[in-house]
């Protein structure tokens, strides 16, 4: 019993109609092309031919290629949800157009009826807007900042949320503190902070680290030829490259109260 409850746990999160809706869609092709009588009044044969086995082969291969670095089993069917759509997409549209067009529609209504869950659990993470991220960060330089530049529309963004509202309840003080900020809507602050904000960016989220003031560290990082070094935004790898135990510690043990009275007496 303690094995299926946790089972049932595990899979929990992606026992909602958004991934349910998904996965149907993305075998949609498949189950119409093999199962009586549905195929047999819309296809000429009940199987799948020699091409249509190379093209999901093909899928495969890029499906194990796509989601060696992905955070999450919500990443990872996300991922393969995608690309198994667009594969039944094309091969809907080339057994019959209106085939594909109808499928096209379901598709979009599903992204409308049943989007993607966004987290609603506790947090301790600060919203700014337009400038005044870098008014807080010239305000008090003595408060290390970890903010995350998103854009609302962006899946990798949405499934980073769970994991930055845990990683700010867990390490947040009052001179450690949490921020975000959606530079789809203030793409002028993107760019300032060398964030590409655009559809096909590679950038988003980006997570900063800042101390008095001034960038210390971000993920993804510019490689010196001026490509994105992809990262997996997993909550043990942003502990570990973040340093953020070390952090937490050395903000810890200089509280903002302590360094006041210390500015004091050396006034």
């Amino acid at each position: 019993m303690d094995s299926l409850h946790s089972a049932y746990l595990s899979a929990k999160p992606i026992l909602v109609p958004h991934y349910i809706t998904n996965i149907i869609l993305s075998i949609s092709y498949i189950l119409l092309k093999t199962l009586p009588p549905v195929c047999e009044l819309l296809f000429e044969d009940c199987s799948l031919d020699l091409k249509e086995w190379e093209m999901l082969t093909f899928l495969g291969c890029i499906i194990v290629m796509k989601n060696r670095k992905q955070a999450a089993a919500r990443q990872y069917i996300s991922t393969v949800c995608l690309f198994a759509k667009v594969l039944a997409g094309y091969m809907f549209f080339k057994t019959n157009s209106a085939y594909g067009i109808i499928f096209a529609v379901f598709c979009l209504v599903q992204m409308i009826v049943f989007p993607e869950p966004v987290y609603r659990g506790p947090e301790q993470i600060t919203y700014f807007r337009g400038p005044h991220l870098e008014e807080e960060l010239e305000r008090d330089k003595r408060v290390t900042w970890v903010i995350t530049f998103f854009a609302a529309w962006s899946p990798p963004c949405v499934s980073f949320t769970s994991v930055f509202a845990e990683l700010s309840n867990d390490y947040s003080l009052e001179n450690l503190k949490f921020g975000k900020i959606d530079v789809a809507k203030f793409p002028d602050v993107g760019q300032r902070f060398n964030i590409d904000s655009g559809s096909f960016s590679k950038q988003l989220p980006t997570l900063i680290l800042f101390r008095d003031g001034k960038e210390e560290m971000r993920k993804p990082f510019i490689s010196p030829k001026g490509t994105v070094v992809r990262y997996s935004f997993v909550k043990e790898s942003i502990i570990r490259d973040f340093e953020m135990s070390t952090v937490y510690k050395k903000c810890k043990d200089n509280p903002l109260k302590s360094r006041k009275l210390k500015e004091k007496k050396e006034n």
